[in-house]
């Protein structure tokens, strides 16, 4: 009997793994990008509160000033080590060299992950799946030579990999409230 009862018990075990593996997989807000510390996926934040941000390092206003508002939210919250912030890089062009653009991220908020796409077509369709929009600017007569517009919503995805809520409002008391509400599901 014993052996029946550990048998079923490795059988329910593998089969929530493997459940959960086909979750993350077929979860069109998943993800397999670049990091530094290799590519990721959402299953490597299994368990982890998620706020996702799109944007680019070269931003040289609206990026800075939303990374920043994070931080600033996330710093006036008790329980902020549930939050982990993730940065999708709109421009892998310029955003490749993939230690800078962590150091970049991290320099606003230490528990962040600084994400960039192989491709245009790859993240075309990471962009999409989310709703965010963006388009590349050229900027004649200008040192940076092109600028890139986006949408600028947060994505709130739970422990288990589910987009939970796409923040809008970004006025500091709105988002501070949402934040602090999410953390506390």
């Amino acid at each position: 009997m014993k052996k029946i009862n550990i048998l079923l018990l490795i059988i329910v075990i593998f089969g929530v793994f493997f459940l959960s593996i086909q979750y993350f997989e077929n979860n069109k807000y998943n993800f397999h990008l670049n990091s530094e510390k290799g590519m990721l996926s959402l299953k490597d934040f299994a368990g982890k509160k998620l706020i996702v941000y799109f944007g680019y390092t070269y931003c040289p206003d609206v990026c800075p000033s939303e990374l920043a508002l994070i931080a600033s939210v996330l710093n006036q919250i008790p329980n902020k080590e549930k939050a982990h912030v993730i940065f999708i890089s709109l421009d892998p062009a310029r955003d490749s060299n993939l230690t800078q653009t962590s150091q970049w991220v991290k320099y606003f908020y230490p528990n962040s992950t600084a994400l960039v796409a192989k491709n245009e077509k790859e993240l075309e369709k990471i962009t999409k799946n989310y709703g965010v929009v963006y388009e590349k600017i050229d900027l004649k007569d200008s040192a940076m030579g092109y600028s890139i517009a986006h949408s600028g919503e947060f994505y709130l995805i739970n422990e288990n990999g589910k987009l939970v809520k796409t923040i809008k409002d970004v006025s500091y008391e709105n988002f501070f409230n949402e934040i602090k509400k999410f953390l506390n599901e």
